[in-house]
Parts: structure tokens; sequence; C-alpha cells
């Protein structure tokens, strides 16, 4: 129980690893907030936190949007009054080559991708600093963000980011809340079963275990070891750090 009464918000939150961050958390005692738009698997997310003993609640939510973080945060105040732990969560990915991308694709990676962990942090921070103790806020970025990929100019970009935005972060929000980033490598999940969508699963799966140290593939339960760590007391002296979660394939 590494989380215990301690409130969670956590973005994208109906799918791959903000679901299951969802889940740890509620089972390590966290009080747990998850927003997305799939209402469904809202409610399916909601009958297992439920069915294990935890506490859970769902906002609709559109990251991209300023009103709608303005509108969480608002029902986040007047319910709670304050936020222990913030994970910067959602998230798109889309592959592409640079004279195949349109400025619109781009401009909706970085939105999604950038503009929801600038929002998140904008309207979160006054009830991060009304926690009790030091509040977390964990951004989700990637070893994209660290590594240039070819055909993934959007992504890459977006993720190194977010990078930046943490940092900065957390030099503006110390000494009552600390900020770090989470980058995780390939994890197969929705986001990339949407990405090689047309492809053999099989195949891709191969690929990314065979291009890393540790010869494993990725799975969101993966990531949310890290997540707790970050979100919890153990971590009280980490602040504006990157901890990569990606079986050794950004070592070099």
């Amino acid at each position: 129980m590494r989380l215990q009464n301690k409130l969670a918000l956590i973005t994208g939150g109906t799918s791959g690893i903000g679901r299951d961050a969802a889940l740890r958390f509620a089972k390590e005692g966290a009080q747990v907030i998850f927003t997305g738009r799939n209402k469904e698997r809202a409610n399916s997310t909601l009958q297992e936190i439920e069915a294990h003993g935890g506490q859970a609640c769902f906002y609709e939510h559109d990251v991209t949007s300023e009103a709608s973080w303005q509108d969480v945060t608002r029902q986040v105040a007047d319910t709670f009054g304050k936020l222990d732990v913030l994970v910067n969560n959602a998230g798109i990915f889309l592959y592409g080559p640079i004279e195949d991308t349109s400025l619109e694709e781009f401009q909706v990676m970085w939105q999604t991708n950038v503009d929801s962990v600038f929002l998140g942090m904008k309207y979160c921070l006054p009830l991060l600093r009304a926690s009790e103790g030091t509040a977390s806020v964990v951004n989700i970025s990637s070893l994209s963000g660290m590594v240039g990929h070819p055909d993934c100019v959007s992504y890459c970009s977006s993720k190194s980011a977010a990078l930046m935005l943490t940092r900065v972060m957390a030099m503006e929000a110390a000494p009552k809340v600390r900020v770090n980033a989470l980058a995780p490598g390939p994890v197969w999940n929705e986001l990339l079963e949407r990405a090689h969508e047309g492809q053999d699963a099989e195949d891709m799966k191969t690929y990314y275990r065979e291009s890393q140290p540790l010869k494993l593939m990725g799975e969101s339960a993966d990531v949310t070891g890290g997540l707790v760590f970050l979100a919890s007391q153990e971590s009280r002296y980490v602040n504006g750090s990157l901890f990569r979660i990606d079986a050794g394939r950004g070592a070099d």
C-alpha cells in the first residue's frame, strides 16, 4: 500500500499504460481519478478496481482542450480540494516520413503529447500545492524522446518536448511538488497495435524483442512499478529526472 491515502489523477486511463496504472495505483491504496473519452472502457476499469476493493472515479476529458482541463480540475477542487499525484499519460503515436506527414498530423500529435502536459501542470498545480505532503507529477515521455527514429518525426519530437517541460516544471514547482518523467521503451498495447495495423503482430513483437539487450517485449504492467515509485514518497529525493524503462534499449 505504497500510495495509501493519496489522490491520483491519471490521464488516458481507459487503455494501455494508463489503465494498468489506474488498476495498480488503486491496489497500492490510492484513490484514483482517471480520465479519457471511452466511457465503455472506463466502466470496465471501474468495475475491476471496485471488485478488488479500490476507490476510483472517471471523468470524461479531452486533454487537448483548455476548457476540458478547467472543467476537470474544477470538479477535483470542488469534490476533493487537493491532489497528491498527477500522471500525464495520455498520448498518441503516428508513423510516417516527414515528406508524407501533413502539418495537421504533426500539430495533432503535439496537441495530444505536449499541450496536454502543459495544460495538466498549469491547471493542476494549485491542487498539487494543496497536498498535505509533497505532491508528485509524472509525465509519460518515451525512449523515442531521447533517440531519433526514422519515420517518426512527430512522435519523437513531441516526446522530446515533454522531457524539457518536465525539467522546467521541476524547477518551478519545487519544493512543494516534484516533477519527473518516465520513458518507456516499446510496450505492446493498444497504441502499438494501432500503429502497426495491417502488419503481423508476432513479427513486430519479434522485431522489438530482438532490438534490445534483454530480448523482452515490454508490457504496460512493466511500466507501472516505475510509476508507483515516482508517485510515492520512496522517490522523495528525485526531481527533474528521467526514468527509463526500456530493457536497456536506450543504454547506448
